[in-house]
């Protein structure tokens, strides 16, 4: 199974159990920026109650849910992790944070036509401010890419606003000078 394919039936699985959710991470960035090679999808779901063993179910044998919460040191978050079988791929299911940034983020979500799909992904600002917080090497990559694509049209006074609150300021006009320089 590839990495699309197995997206697409969480997105299925995840509407079908009525889940309010948004995809994150590498999937959100290339969408507004240049595709990448990943082995992982992430989805935060914004449904406070939602039957774990249940969504496990629908999915089918291929996806070996893993029982256990996890806990995600970058965004403080509890996740479920999916792994694909036979694959290098895996899922991450995080839950939403009480975390201004996240609630926000999430409220400003967006339906968009991915890969055949419909789904809900963070406005290319928030994608930019995420990934400036967990600022990993490809994080990096991923902002510059998303403010290279959309400086002209991306909201300048929500980036900073929130970029002042996260205490990223320096960060993002770093990457926005680096991004742009060139265009």
């Amino acid at each position: 199974m590839k990495l699309q394919e197995a997206v697409s039936r969480i997105i299925t699985a995840l509407n079908d159990a009525g889940l309010e959710f948004m995809l994150v991470g590498s999937f959100s960035s290339m969408y507004y920026s240049f595709p990448r090679s990943t082995t992982d999808a992430d989805f935060v779901i914004g449904t406070s109650d939602w039957d774990s063993q249940g969504l496990a179910k629908s999915l089918g044998n291929e996806f070996k849910f893993d029982p256990q919460l996890s806990f995600e040191t970058f965004g403080g978050s509890v996740k479920n992790e999916i792994q694909i079988e036979g694959t290098p791929f895996r899922i991450e299911l995080f839950r939403l944070t009480d975390q201004p940034f996240d609630r926000a983020r999430f409220d400003r979500r967006r339906k968009v036509a991915l890969g055949g799909d419909e789904v809900w992904i963070p406005t290319p600002e928030d994608v930019i401010l995420q990934k400036l917080t967990w600022s990993r090497p490809k994080d990096q990559e991923d902002v510059l890419g998303v403010i290279a694509v959309n400086h002209e049209t991306l909201d300048r006074e929500y980036l900073n606003q929130w970029a002042e609150q996260l205490g990223l300021t320096e960060e993002l006009a770093a990457a926005w000078k680096l991004a742009t320089e060139h265009s």
